[in-house]
């Protein structure tokens, strides 16, 4: 089976920088719009770095450039590696007053070589699943105000304010606890409806569109898949957003008819395939080596990665 990927991220309306960065296939991206066609095994993610912290855009790019360098199959411990970039942005973290306990969520969909799909999750962002006509939401918020409620020491997180319900109680990156790594698997084979769909968004959007509205957007059939996914963004924005705002969509093919549906362009042959992928990797081989430049910082020294880290900042 064939996939489209295609992932878009906005700072919004009233961020100064944007902490959120995305994974798409094997790219890291963090500004605009990227498209992807791949086949199994991927990776696909949203990064969301975590406000009130320091250097949120650092954390959340480390995670997403790590993840886009991962070799995956069902024979990779997916929570070895997530151990593995949590600890890499301590590392990171401790080398400066600036990037001190920096931290990001991570929401992630994982479609191993057989076409297996789970999702591993940690923090606020979230998942939904589009089968049917239908948005369900795969992903529970790892949040104080859901902490609380399970513990039974609250009846609803309406009982809390605003700021203590959404605090998150897991993430990547905290020099205080290691991540709850949440793994969710498909109660049926992704694909195998017509319209089967998987969405990955940060909270600056899940907050501010209803799954109504999700439904209606992908039920469009005069906008082509990316067009869905940035109107669903500039729609969280008008809707009042204070946060940055990014989506992924997953969304797997078979025919160039397929193709032509979800992208506006034609499809005729695996040779135009090919070129399309070709295409692709040209295009994100630029972000590819700026992202391994910024996964290498971490393996230095303490005092090298300081030097190395205010390099990087004043070019």
């Amino acid at each position: 089976m064939n996939y489209y990927i295609y992932g878009y991220t906005d700072k919004g309306r009233y961020r100064l920088k944007n902490e959120d960065a995305m994974l798409v296939n094997r790219v890291a991206v963090t500004k605009g719009g990227f498209g992807s066609v791949c086949i199994s095994p991927f990776l696909a993610a949203v990064c969301d770095g975590v406000g009130g912290e320091k250097a949120g855009e650092l954390a959340s790019q480390i995670c997403a450039s790590t993840l886009a360098q991962t070799h995956y199959d069902s024979a990779v411990d997916l929570d070895q590696v997530i151990m593995s970039i949590h600890n890499k942005i301590i590392r990171t973290g401790v080398s400066g007053d600036e990037t001190i306990n920096m931290q990001t969520t991570l929401c992630l969909l994982a479609v191993d070589e057989d076409g297996r799909a789970t999702c591993c999750n940690i923090g606020d962002s979230r998942m939904y699943r589009y089968v049917r006509g239908t948005i369900r939401q795969l992903t529970v918020d790892q949040t104080y105000g859901r902490f609380l409620y399970e513990k039974g020491e609250i009846a609803s997180a309406t009982d809390l304010s605003p700021e203590l319900q959404k605090a998150i109680v897991s993430s990547i990156g905290s020099v205080v606890q290691d991540p709850v790594i949440e793994h969710i698997g498909f109660t049926s084979p992704f694909g195998e409806e017509e319209d089967d769909t998987v969405l990955i968004c940060s909270d600056g959007l899940s907050d501010f569109i209803t799954k109504d509205e999700m439904e209606i957007a992908m039920k469009i059939t005069s906008m082509t898949f990316a067009e869905k996914l940035e109107a669903l963004c500039q729609l969280a924005m008008r809707n009042g957003s204070t946060d940055n705002v990014s989506i992924v969509g997953i969304k797997p093919w078979n025919t160039p008819e397929d193709y032509r549906r979800l992208t506006g362009q034609e499809l005729t042959s695996r040779r135009d395939e090919a070129a399309v992928r070709a295409q692709q990797e040209c295009l994100a081989y630029e972000e590819r080596f700026s992202n391994s430049k910024l996964s290498e910082q971490s393996e230095h020294s303490l005092a090298e990665l300081f030097a190395d880290l205010e390099k990087f900042r004043n070019e």
